[in-house]
């Protein structure tokens, strides 16, 4: 197994989980849909900015990252990501950006979001 990123955050999503529910928000891009996860990204003095996305936004943030952004294709994707956490770090002594992408185990995503709905009731 390869060793953690040890670069600068660029941005992630993940699944939210925390104690409070999000029905009284909207995704941060769409503006219509409830969101599911939190977005962190960095701005040019490289403060850490928190913002919320839905499932679709997320998956195309996701989308344009792995694709070109300045081609359109991703738009057209008919698949979807199965992901939990998406990282997207910047690597200095390559010069690059690398993804690093989490998939919760069936069980866990469960568990976690069993945590919220409980803590809910």
């Amino acid at each position: 197994m390869r060793r953690m990123p040890t670069g600068t955050l660029v941005w992630s999503l993940k699944r939210y989980t925390r104690d409070a529910n999000l029905w009284d928000r909207v995704c941060f891009r769409c503006k219509q849909k409830v969101p599911v996860f939190e977005y962190e990204l960095r701005n040019e003095q490289e403060q850490p900015l928190f913002h919320f996305l839905c499932e679709e936004c997320a998956q195309k943030k996701l989308a344009e990252w792995l694709q070109c952004t300045e081609s359109p294709d991703y738009i057209a994707l008919g698949y979807q990501t199965d992901f939990d956490i998406a990282t997207v770090f910047f690597e200095q002594k390559n010069e690059g950006e690398t993804l690093l992408l989490t998939r919760w185990s069936k069980e866990q995503r469960r568990r976690r979001l069993q945590i919220e709905t409980d803590a809910d009731a």
